[in-house]
């Protein structure tokens, strides 16, 4: 391929404060094959399309040297253009010449090469296969550690039924218990907790107290049915550690880190 035919290098330049790709002016206007001298050509396309300084090329000023033959002979100013690769794509496309459409897929074919991805190094594929390994292996750490939790509260919860199922039917309830419509009365008269909310707390809040022991129902029709019994001094400090954990989301609601959702609840 001769100089005429040669496409323009490409080079990197600051515009705006970022590098970026760009291409000599004078080699767009030379492959182009412009009837116009280049500083007329130039500007002439500047001003036609509107490309911005700084932002689609950039202007570089040089002092050219006088001729040292000429006594009148003064320093010129002569200006180079380095523009973006889509300002060399554009400037191919409005060209409308074989050339034109030249240039421009070969503009086309730098963007591509920019954009594509790039294989990686062999230091960078062993990061990544350590990093993929180090998630996988803190995945798993994660799931032993809450199949450990889970296992420790079916353990806790079989061995609070088998201290109930241990625990022989009282035939009465003691004077210090209480059972679970007598506590949901009582939290209601104290924070206005609903009836559901007593019953969540009571079986699924980490530090609810164990049932004190089963009462033995006297009514004929319980057929000898019983009845679970709380101290009282436990549900007290149950449910006021657990009011004190809530958090005020109106005047008569609030949420727990326990708990779904909002659910009523007064500070008297």
């Amino acid at each position: 391929m001769n100089a005429q035919n040669q496409f323009p290098a490409i080079s990197d330049k600051a515009i705006s404060g970022q590098i970026v790709k760009t291409v000599d002016g004078r080699e767009v206007h030379r492959f182009l094959q412009a009837k116009k001298d280049y500083t007329t050509w130039m500007k002439d396309r500047i001003a036609k399309f509107g490309f911005v300084e700084n932002v689609d090329y950039v202007r570089v000023d040089n002092l050219s040297s006088p001729n040292s033959g000429s006594a009148k002979a003064r320093a010129q100013v002569t200006s180079e253009y380095f523009l973006t690769i889509g300002m060399g794509k554009e400037l191919g496309m409005v060209d409308r010449s074989a050339k034109g459409r030249e240039i421009r897929k070969y503009f086309l074919s730098i963007e591509e090469a920019a954009t594509a991805p790039k294989p990686l190094t062999t230091t960078e594929t062993l990061i990544q296969m350590l990093t993929l390994q180090a998630d996988v292996e803190r995945r798993q750490a994660e799931l032993e550690r809450q199949q450990a939790e889970n296992q420790k509260k079916f353990v806790d919860i079989d061995a609070r039924v088998a201290q109930v199922e241990a625990t022989k039917s009282l035939t009465s309830k003691p004077q210090h218990c209480e059972t679970k419509t007598e506590i949901k009365t009582r939290m209601n008269k104290l924070y206005g907790l609903p009836a559901w909310l007593v019953d969540e707390v009571l079986t699924s809040i980490s530090y609810r107290p164990p049932v004190f022991a089963m009462v033995k129902n006297s009514h004929e029709s319980a057929q000898g049915s019983s009845f679970a019994v709380y101290q009282i001094i436990d549900i007290t400090k149950l449910f006021k550690r657990f009011v004190s954990e809530c958090t005020q989301a109106t005047a008569t609601t609030a949420t727990h880190p326990s708990i779904n959702g909002r659910f009523k609840l007064i500070r008297r």
